[in-house]
C-alpha cells in the first residue's frame, strides 16, 4: 500500500476565483491568471431534480469576457495534436493529449530553480528574435545545458526563477532541442519566473522553438505553475492528468507534487 507518510503535497495549480453569472442575473467577479485570462461561469439549474450546476464560458454582451473558453486557461496540460499540426514542418508522428501514456503525467521530477541566473542591470541583445529577425533586448540570461545538470532522461522538469519581466531567464532553441534530445518526459513551468518560448512572431518553420521541439516530439508542456519556487529538494514526484478527452489539445490540470521530507 502506498504510503505518503514522509512526504509533503505541495500545490503547483494557482487558485482560480471563477467570475459568476448567477440565475438572477447578480454578477460575482472573480481574478485572472498570469496571462491575464479568466474563468468564467454561468449558473444554471437542472429542471427534472431542482439541482444546480454552472455552464463553463461567457455570455453575450458581456463586457468582460463574451466568449467561451478553451483548456489553455489556468494551470494546464497542452500536447501538440489539434495545436500545432497546422504548421510548417511538424511531423505526422505527434500526438493528442488523449494519446499519451497516462505515465506521461507522473514520475520523477527535476526542479530546476534559476534563482542563480541574475538578470543583466540593462537590456542587452538575446537569442530571441522579433517578427524581423532581430534580436529581442532582454536582460534575463539564457537557459543552457549547463544549468541543467540534475535533469535525467525520462524526468518531468520543473523550472521557476524569482525574476519577472524582461529580467525572466529564458529557453533559447538549442536548449529546447537539448532537452528533447535528452528525452525528458514533460516541461513544466511557473509564471512568472521563466519565459519558456520565443520567437513566436518569426516566420514558419523556425517560429515557436520551444512548441515545437516539446510537442513536436511528444513532449507535453504544463504551465502557468505556482511553488516550484517552495521546493527544498531538487528531485520531487510530479502528478498532474489531463482530463481524458479525445480531440481536446489542452485541458486543465491540478499539479501537485510530493516533495520527501
Amino acid at each position: 500500500m502506498l504510503n505518503l507518510e514522509g512526504y509533503r503535497i505541495v500545490d503547483l495549480s494557482p487558485r482560480m476565483v471563477a467570475r459568476v453569472k448567477r440565475l438572477n442575473g447578480d454578477i460575482e467577479e472573480g481574478n485572472k491568471d498570469v496571462t491575464g485570462l479568466p474563468w468564467i461561469l454561468e449558473e444554471g439549474v437542472a429542471r427534472y431534480d431542482n439541482t444546480l450546476f454552472n455552464w463553463v464560458g461567457g455570455w453575450k454582451d458581456d463586457k468582460v469576457w463574451p466568449y467561451r473558453i478553451s483548456g489553455h486557461f489556468g494551470s494546464h496540460t497542452e500536447g501538440g495534436k489539434g495545436h500545432i499540426d497546422h504548421w510548417e514542418g511538424i511531423p505526422d508522428t505527434m500526438m493528442g493529449l488523449w494519446e499519451y501514456p497516462l505515465e506521461t503525467f507522473m514520475g520523477p521530477a527535476a526542479v530546476c530553480n534559476f534563482e542563480n541566473l541574475k538578470p543583466a542591470e540593462t537590456e542587452i541583445p538575446s537569442q530571441m528574435r522579433d517578427a524581423q529577425g532581430e534580436p529581442v533586448p532582454w536582460k534575463g540570461q539564457a537557459i543552457t545545458p549547463e544549468h541543467l545538470t540534475n535533469v535525467e532522461k525520462g524526468d518531468i522538469v520543473l523550472m521557476c526563477s524569482p525574476y519577472m519581466g524582461d529580467e525572466m531567464p529564458y529557453l533559447p532553441a538549442g536548449t529546447t532541442e537539448w532537452l528533447a534530445k535528452k528525452g525528458i518526459k514533460m516541461l513544466a513551468v511557473e509564471m512568472p519566473g521563466v519565459k519558456w518560448e520565443s520567437d513566436a512572431q518569426v516566420p514558419q518553420p523556425h517560429n515557436s522553438p520551444t512548441h515545437r521541439n516539446m510537442l513536436g516530439n511528444n513532449i507535453p508542456v504544463t504551465y502557468p505553475l505556482v511553488n516550484i519556487h517552495t521546493l527544498k529538494k531538487d528531485r520531487v514526484f510530479y502528478i498532474g492528468l489531463p482530463l481524458n478527452v479525445e480531440r481536446l489539445d489542452a485541458t486543465w490540470v491540478r499539479a501537485i507534487v510530493l516533495e520527501e521530507i
